[in-house]
């Protein structure tokens, strides 16, 4: 009731104010027409500077009305100018981009001589900012380079911190994090320099936001409360919601869900006190997001809504559209409706590449890898999540990558556990192959990462590594344990261990390819190898670098009937046999990384109980790592 008597009382001040300027015009000459013109532009100015972007909007089409049926010489180009900014203004604000838009698009047709350059670099900036919130990147960017020279041309620091930071805006958007870090940081040297105190809080907020993304929430609180102080200091009302809204999403990856309800509603209050569409579409998400997490469906649902329903009335296909549709997938996983959870996160995704939002694709990636799990498709899941891991590596959002890492580690855990109790059972008959089998996985680790394999195919190395010998349950205890020379009939005996491995793991299904690679690490280049006699490059890739581990982990260890060799006579041997067992080129980046000292805590070394998790562990380390600070969680022989 309150609102609606509001709404009266503003439309009747409307009202008289418009019937007072008309009358004055009916009545008046030219000068009271220059004045009305004026006085119609500062009622829209001031409402739009008082948020009551309707008022000012009304101002704005009683001026345009009245222009078009006098068509009066007193119109100037500023006149003009100032009316469509206004226009635009409003419209940007109520979140109606593509009118908003158009108005500015009339400024530039109306800029046709190089005096109006100036005019030009502002729109620019404002068409490539609007462009972005719809998700139109690449011609967002194209605006801003524009407005970015323009301001340039004309030696505007202002114009071209601001240029700069909008440019920062888009490239946070798109998940290039240090190409928005550049152009901010740039953009805070400006801003410094001309001592404009709100533009240097605006790139400071936007710092945050980058630390928010990246995972550093901490960091992301202390950009913040900066800008924060700084907005409140110059009366700044609406910055001070947007950052309030963007300390909240800090406070919820922090676990203090309650801190962050308290400023997502502080910004909230403010967002329809001021009729921000596009702020209250914002914390709407916010909202839904944190009203999930703390269980209330309800309300969850409630903003989930109504942000949906104002991006559907505005037509926007942007990282919002994104963000709703994974909410409503979250909202729908949590009441166990999984394939309804499953549509909205593939409509997600989707949208997500539709636009180019990377860090939003990671985002509904990491989701729906943690559904597939719930719905014990574990290859699928672990697809997901080492994706969504990925694009976090890739644009070094380092607290979302290791979040994204412990749920890829969650899942793989089910089969580790397989892993394990089958090496429990091969320890149990020959404690040598137990010990083995780990150092074999953590020489083929080492290579695969010398190698710069993706990091599916090193955990596909490490995986069947881990397994090679598991055949070897299959082998009689007289001939697994023989400290003399094998018969010929014993020795075929033994080389039927990896087809005893694969008929072990037969009812058994891993996300990565094992079995051939079990199959035939005994393989030879020359063909001479078993069980198939494969040669050159029909022998898998992987089995080649396991092959290698392998016999130069039989050498220097150990054995019933000898003594280890040491690293450089068990080279010597295997250089030997390059080109007829191991293939030259692989051989060559293992040679060299065991001479650089990378494998020294792994040689010979006395595995630990659960030497398989910490093996496993290093498969998620990042390849651009220094090798050498790899350490393997082995004891050394005294």
């Amino acid at each position: 009731m309150a609102n609606a008597l509001q709404d009266m009382t503003r439309e009747i001040a409307i009202a008289r104010d418009l019937e007072k300027l008309t009358g004055k015009l009916q009545v008046g000459g030219d000068g009271d027409w220059s004045k009305t013109i004026r006085k119609l532009l500062a009622l829209a100015r001031n409402a739009n500077n008082d948020f009551d972007y309707e008022r000012a909007l009304n101002y704005l089409s009683t001026l345009e009305s009245l222009w078009e049926t006098k068509g009066h010489p007193t119109w100037s180009m500023d006149l003009r100018f100032e009316m469509l900014q206004e226009k635009g203004k409003a419209f940007s604000a109520q979140g109606k981009y593509n009118l908003a838009i158009d108005e500015y698009q009339k400024i530039l047709g109306f800029c046709l001589d190089s005096d109006q350059l100036p005019i030009k670099a502002e729109t620019f900036t404002q068409i490539g900012q609007l462009l972005a919130k719809q998700g139109d990147y690449d011609r967002a960017l194209g605006y801003v380079q524009r407005a970015i020279g323009a301001n340039r041309r004309l030696n505007n620091d202002k114009g071209t911190c601001k240029a700069l930071r909008n440019l920062g805006v888009i490239y946070l958007e798109l998940g290039e994090f240090e190409e928005a870090e550049v152009n901010y940081t740039q953009a805070i040297s400006i801003a410094r320099k001309i001592g404009d105190k709100i533009l240097y809080a605006d790139l400071v907020n936007n710092l945050g936001a980058i630390m928010n993304m990246k995972g550093n929430w901490q960091d992301a609180l202390l950009y913040y409360m900066e800008s924060l102080t700084i907005y409140e200091d110059n009366t700044q009302v609406r910055k001070s919601a947007y950052t309030k809204n963007n300390m909240g999403i800090s406070y919820i990856e922090l676990g203090e869900n309650d801190k962050a309800f308290e400023y997502f509603k502080e910004a909230y209050d403010t967002a329809t006190s001021i009729k921000d569409g596009s702020l209250t579409l914002i914390v709407d998400i916010n909202l839904a997001d944190l009203y999930l997490k703390k269980g209330d469906l309800t309300n969850a649902k409630n903003h989930c809504h109504k942000a949906d329903e104002y991006l559907a009335e505005a037509n926007l296909v942007n990282g919002h559209l994104v963000e709703i549709k994974r909410i409503a997938g979250k909202i729908a996983f949590h009441e166990g409706n999984y394939e309804i959870a499953m549509q909205f996160f593939d409509e997600s995704l989707n949208i997500s590449r539709e636009v180019g939002t990377r860090f939003l694709e990671a985002e509904v990636l990491l989701d729906r890898g943690n559904l597939l799990s719930a719905m014990q498709q574990h290859f699928d899941a672990l697809s997901d999540l080492e994706a969504s891991y990925h694009i976090y590596a890739q644009i070094k959002a380092e607290g979302k990558r290791e979040q994204a890492e412990k749920v890829i580690y969650s899942v793989e855990e089910l089969y580790l556990e397989i892993f394990d109790s089958m090496a429990k059972d091969v320890d149990r008959k020959d404690k040598y192959t137990k010990g083995h089998s780990d150092r074999v996985a953590s020489f083929s680790l080492l290579l695969a990462r010398e190698l710069e394999l993706p990091i599916n195919s090193l955990k596909t190395i490490v995986a069947a590594a881990l397994l090679h010998d598991i055949g070897k349950i299959n082998i009689k205890d007289d001939v697994l344990k023989k400290a003399g020379k094998l018969s010929r009939n014993e020795f075929h005996h033994i080389m039927k261990h990896p087809e005893f491995g694969v008929e072990l793991l037969h009812a058994k299904e891993f996300p990565w390819d094992v079995k051939p690679l079990i199959l035939h690490h005994h393989e030879k280049l020359d063909g001479t190898g078993y069980p198939h006699g494969l040669k050159g490059e029909n022998i898998p890739f992987g089995a080649k670098v396991i092959c290698i581990a392998d016999v130069f982990d039989a050498l220097t260890s150990d054995r019933i009937y000898r003594k280890a060799f040491d690293t450089e006579r068990a080279l010597d041997i295997m250089r030997d046999e390059c080109g007829i067992t191991f293939d030259p080129v692989l051989f060559r980046v293992f040679e060299d990384m065991i001479q650089k000292g990378k494998a020294d805590l792994v040689i010979n070394s006395r595995t630990r109980e659960n030497e398989m998790y910490s093996i496993w562990s290093k498969c998620m380390v990042d390849n651009s790592a220094e090798d050498s600070s790899v350490e393997f969680q082995a004891e050394t022989d005294l």
